[in-house]
């Protein structure tokens, strides 16, 4: 993602939507956190009102992770760290063989930023410097099979999203590339039909955009671009976003409910 943030612990205990229900029989969708200044955003309203129990996992803490088997899903958010810097944050190892066990069994994942990169590594493909570091809002557009994906298509044909990264994703074999962008080409690709890796910041809200500008200390400098110039852009393009990305999070939640039914239905009686 992008260096220089910091961490505070978070609240980790099964949270039920708005409405105090759930899908029969599912297990929860789990939220990896990889520091606290990087929630859900957007998508925590999405899952408010949701039907499915949810929980954050905060992966830096004592917190367990759980066995894939325990999950209805995986959404897997974004952190300062190297994808590879296993040495320095050790939980990422853990994190990136829980998500591989998650694709490996079709649970859904979906990982943003970092947690597309974790993703990346966990499908055997490289994360490397990007060209240029990016942030703001920046375009990406649409290939003709994100143009059609599920998931993904409510930012098709293009869109202006935020970015706060200096990696990028090499394309893992046998993926589909969903968006791109003018200098770091993998925004956004499928695995299989369950696991979707997002390298821009489509849940971000305005006060989580403020937030990350304010813990680089010299933001202009290091990245080329001040806090007020960042939120200028987040005026003309969040609200945007954020519709969007709202609709991205339903079309998700909707496709942890199919798997979820598909695993139940498989089990044998008794």
């Amino acid at each position: 993602m992008r260096r220089a943030m910091w961490c505070r612990a978070g609240h980790s205990g099964l949270r039920r939507t708005a409405r105090g229900r759930s899908v029969t029989g599912m297990n929860p969708l789990v939220c990896i956190r990889h520091q606290g200044s990087a929630p859900l955003g957007v998508i925590e309203d999405v899952l408010r009102d949701a039907d499915i129990a949810w929980r954050y996992v905060d992966a830096w803490s004592q917190d367990q992770l759980p066995d894939v088997s325990e999950v209805s899903g995986l959404i897997v958010l974004g952190g300062e760290m190297n994808a590879d810097d296993l040495d320095g944050y050790p939980f990422l190892q853990d994190v990136r063989s829980l998500v591989g066990a998650a694709v490996a069994t079709e649970v859904p994942v979906l990982g943003v930023c970092l947690g597309a990169q974790v993703l990346t590594r966990a499908l055997g493909a490289g994360v490397r410097p990007a060209p240029l570091r990016e942030i703001g809002f920046l375009p990406v557009k649409a290939t003709s099979a994100g143009m059609e994906d599920p998931v993904l298509a409510a930012f098709a044909p293009a869109a202006t999203v935020f970015q706060f990264h200096e990696d990028e994703c090499q394309l893992p074999a046998g993926t589909e590339l969903l968006f791109e962008g003018e200098d770091v080409r993998v925004q956004a690709f499928r695995a299989g039909t369950n696991a979707y890796g997002v390298q821009f910041h489509f849940e971000v809200t305005r006060e989580i955009v403020a937030a990350w500008c304010d813990e680089v200390p010299d933001l202009a400098a290091d990245w080329g671009k001040s806090k007020e110039a960042v939120l200028a852009e987040a005026e003309h393009h969040l609200s945007t976003q954020a519709a969007a990305g709202r609709t991205v999070a339903n079309a998700f939640l909707e496709l942890v409910r199919a798997a979820g039914s598909g695993r139940q239905s498989s089990r044998p009686p008794g």
